[in-house]
């Protein structure tokens, strides 16, 4: 009997010690959850730094630089205007051509008579040749074609050529006053200088249907002429139909 009530009070004390520590031992709290950002990846860092490519329906990517006389121009120097942009090699025979047969010239005279603020721009990303012969080269050729007041643009290291997908020499593209690019590709359809009246002029149909509601101006065709000369060797050769195999006749210097 004694031994009963030794147990039964070694097992009631032991029920009160453990109650204690239960009711003194604070609830340990959740560990908290990190949450981090992370970090960019190389491919992501890579993406935001590559140079907006001119696109059509797009905001023209803005450029500056400077022409044969050491002029200083930027695009955005034409805001509210439309700019045409000529690649230029004078020492492509279809480039030549569209000078001495007054291609040149009926362009930046129609362009004038649809927005006479419209702005005439050669941009020469020519490189196979010293800089210094390539800037006396161009300046020649357009006091010989008597279109001097047209600025060619010194683009040698290729960067803008690059940046708007410059093909050949010609490749005409057209930004209109809200500085959109809607036009890109040839200067008319005929390569061969041969159609006269029945030429199709894509420039100036492209300035002329966007200052006319309902008329969907061409975005864009296969230009022809050269390959653009580049820096890095990289020159590209004129589409399909293009260049010396396109079975033109080029008119002479």
């Amino acid at each position: 009997m004694k031994f009963t009530r030794t147990l039964a009070c070694a097992m009631s004390l032991g029920m009160m010690t453990a109650l204690s520590f239960a009711q003194t031992t604070p609830a340990s709290a959740p560990t908290p959850v990190k949450t981090t950002t992370p970090p960019a990846s190389e491919e992501q860092t890579t993406e935001e730094a590559k140079p907006k490519i001119a696109t059509i329906g797009k905001a023209a990517p803005n450029f500056a630089l400077k022409d044969t006389k050491g002029k200083n121009h930027q695009l955005s120097d034409f805001a509210g205007k439309f700019v045409v942009i000529e690649w230029f090699n004078p020492g492509c025979p279809y480039c030549r051509g569209i000078y001495a047969e007054g291609v040149v010239e009926d362009t930046i005279e129609k362009t004038k008579q649809i927005d006479s603020d419209a702005v005439y721009l050669a941009i020469n990303s020519t490189a196979n040749q010293p800089k210094e012969f390539v800037i006396t080269q161009s300046d020649e050729f357009l006091v010989k074609h008597e279109m001097e007041d047209i600025p060619v643009l010194m683009d040698y290291d290729g960067a803008v050529g690059k940046l708007y997908g410059a093909k050949t020499t010609p490749h005409m593209f057209v930004i209109d006053p809200k500085g959109v690019l809607i036009y890109a590709g040839a200067i008319t359809d005929d390569r061969n200088f041969d159609k006269g009246d029945k030429t199709k002029n894509y420039v100036v149909d492209a300035v002329r249907a966007s200052v006319s509601e309902g008329v969907t101006p061409p975005a864009a065709v296969r230009p022809w002429g050269c390959g653009v000369k580049y820096a890095d060797g990289g020159g590209t050769r004129g589409r399909k139909g293009g260049g010396r195999r396109g079975g033109g006749r080029p008119s002479s210097p």
